[in-house]
């Protein structure tokens, strides 16, 4: 493709409603767009290093940024496809936002000039809709009656107030929704083990990063001694990480943030890890805005993904278009993109 002009652009949202990242309540959300602009198209994707959890922070995302659009400036020859996503490797090596935000450009781009949305152009059998969980919030997107799965982060490690508050949630929600408990880390092992016994009786999907993200011996632990299943997402960074916590034998879910884990092609690896080694792996958003939560959708959709992932759930910012959802399934658009 000849590139006329790459731009990137800052921003600063607020939020409508708080949401946490971690166990920090947030009300302002900062990234970057990056825009590759052609004679025919303009592809976007947005870099959004997650505050207190990624290993990188806003401005080397920026950094990252920038050097991708010096080493593309002035030239004036038709860069190939593989030219361009091995630019997006060498200047974003250490930014994995930035390089997921350069890659989704590209793919914007080439599935615009193909008339394809990116997922059909990944994949040409892809999903046209996705399960998505529903999320204990006030501006959920999902209606109460239609959850089938609900996610619940929980601030507490005081485990007759964590049921307390289990059971006031249960009340709104149908007799058979599936509960995700998300800790973010607070717990430590005892704790852990305890807790998992005491939530056995509830109808529970998994308990999400109950141990901190580097304490990969005692989340293999408490895998072992847990009868809900273990789901960790701070503790995946990369294919490496991935190997890691899989070769530890440390969750039995992974949930990948393409924020925290990198390009499409280090998600791909990701995803053929967990396939061969018959692991469930989730693919969600962290609270990015509508450019990054669509690029995740249709990511989604081209692996034909059946499980319930977190996109789309909650009404994050003001002047934002979201995709229909029914029920408790997102619609993939299929416009050009």
């Amino acid at each position: 493709m000849v590139i006329k002009e790459i731009k990137i652009e800052e921003y600063q949202k607020t939020f409508i409603s708080k949401v946490y990242f971690g166990q920090e309540l947030h009300d302002i959300r900062k990234g970057w767009y990056v825009k590759i602009i052609t004679d025919e198209v303009i592809g976007i994707g947005e870099a959004a290093p997650i505050p207190s959890i990624s290993n990188e922070c806003h401005s080397q995302a920026g950094y990252a940024l920038d050097g991708f659009s010096l080493a593309l400036k002035d030239i004036n020859y038709d860069v190939s496809n593989e030219e361009l996503l091995m630019l997006s490797d060498i200047h974003a090596n250490n930014s994995p936002s930035a390089k997921f935000a350069i890659q989704t450009a590209i793919y914007d781009v080439l599935s615009q000039v193909n008339d394809k949305s990116i997922s059909m152009y990944i994949n040409s059998n892809s999903e046209k809709k996705i399960n998505v969980n529903s999320i204990l919030h006030d501006n959920c997107t999902i209606k109460s009656k239609d959850a089938k799965i609900l996610k619940v982060k929980i601030h507490s490690n005081n485990i007759y107030d964590i049921r307390e508050s289990i059971e006031e949630i249960l009340k709104n929600y149908p007799s058979d929704i599936k509960l995700r408990i998300d800790f973010n880390g607070s717990l430590d092992l005892p704790k852990s083990i305890r807790i998992a016994h005491e939530l056995d009786q509830y109808n529970i999907d998994y308990l999400e990063q109950p141990l901190p993200a580097k304490n990969l011996n005692d989340l293999y632990e408490l895998r072992m001694n847990s009868p809900i299943p273990i789901a960790i997402d701070e503790s995946l960074t990369d294919y490496d990480s991935a190997e890691k916590i899989i070769q530890e034998s440390a969750a039995d879910v992974l949930i990948i943030k393409p924020t925290l884990s990198g390009g499409y092609d280090d998600i791909d690896k990701i995803v053929n890890l967990c396939q061969r080694e018959k692991i469930r792996w989730i693919m969600t958003s962290s609270f990015e805005t509508e450019v990054a939560q669509n690029s995740i959708l249709h990511l989604i959709a081209s692996y034909n993904s059946k499980e319930y992932c977190g996109l789309f759930n909650i009404k994050l910012f003001s002047n934002e278009v979201y995709p229909d959802i029914e029920g408790s399934k997102c619609i993939v658009t299929q416009n050009k993109g």
